[in-house]
């Protein structure tokens, strides 16, 4: 299975929303950021776009909520759910990312 390797960094801001930048090591700088509406859909997010474990995604979300800022190296498999994060990453490289 193809990766792509990276940092997930996850902001609370003081309406509530929370977002999401996944940075890739692949030396070219791009960023893929989205936005959740809160804190439970943050964590959801964390699961099922981003590929953490329901425990870790549990966690982050206390670290984000305790501190308003968290970041975490991940590793996010290609061939996950369509919708992923890496599908993003890699559909935004080819400059084909329309969101």
């Amino acid at each position: 299975m193809s990766e792509i390797t990276g940092r997930l960094l996850a902001e609370l801001h003081p309406n509530g929303t929370v977002r999401l930048v996944f940075i890739a090591h692949t030396g070219d700088g791009n960023e893929v950021p989205l936005t959740a509406k809160n804190l439970d859909t943050a964590e959801i997010d964390f699961v099922n776009t981003c590929g953490l474990t329901p425990e870790r995604a549990a966690a982050l979300r206390a670290e984000l909520h305790r501190n308003k800022f968290t970041s975490v190296a991940t590793t996010i498999g290609t061939l996950q759910h369509r919708n992923n994060v890496s599908t993003w990453f890699r559909l935004s490289q080819g400059k084909i990312l329309n969101c």
